[in-house]
């Protein structure tokens, strides 16, 4: 990993922002209480409304740890060579969805590859506190870049 170029800056995102990049991953990773102690595991997900919906199943291990429990949810996208990228992070109260009119629903959301686990169930987690922040060249500053065969000018990257 590079150390970050003296031009780069790392800056909160607004509530808007945030929403819009949680929104754009796919795969997340869950902090929640298992027997006691703090787990982490990575999950597909999907925004519905203002929660987190992550598949499951009734024997998961994740259930039990998340239900009516505050949790965590994390998202991002990080480039270790460049120390560029963004992150996400929810927390809120949790809760497992079995009923079979609410499983039907989540079911019908755009998923990659359709949940066809048995005993299938959805853990549902309230968007409650919601903070994110990216990291890379300052949006204000002009840098210089190569333009066709000449020499590097300064480009304005304000806009």
């Amino acid at each position: 990993m590079s150390l970050p170029a003296p031009d780069h800056v790392v800056e909160d995102l607004d509530d808007p922002a945030c929403r819009s990049l949680l929104r754009s991953a796919r795969i997340g990773r869950l902090g929640y209480t298992r027997n006691a102690l703090p787990a982490i595991a990575p999950v597909p997900f999907r925004v519905h409304g203002d929660r987190v919906v992550i598949p499951s199943w009734s024997g998961s291990s994740l259930v039990p740890g998340t239900s009516g429990a505050v949790v965590a949810f994390q998202v991002d996208s990080l480039d270790p060579e460049t120390c560029t990228g963004w992150t996400v992070t929810v927390v809120g109260p949790s809760r497992s969805v079995t009923d079979p009119g609410e499983v039907a629903v989540l079911d019908a959301l755009p998923w990659p590859a359709p949940v066809a686990w048995p005993d299938r169930c959805y853990i549902s987690v309230v968007i409650g506190l919601l903070a994110g922040w990216r990291a890379g060249p300052r949006r204000d500053v002009p840098v210089a870049e190569p333009v066709g065969d000449g020499p590097p000018r300064l480009a304005d990257r304000s806009r």
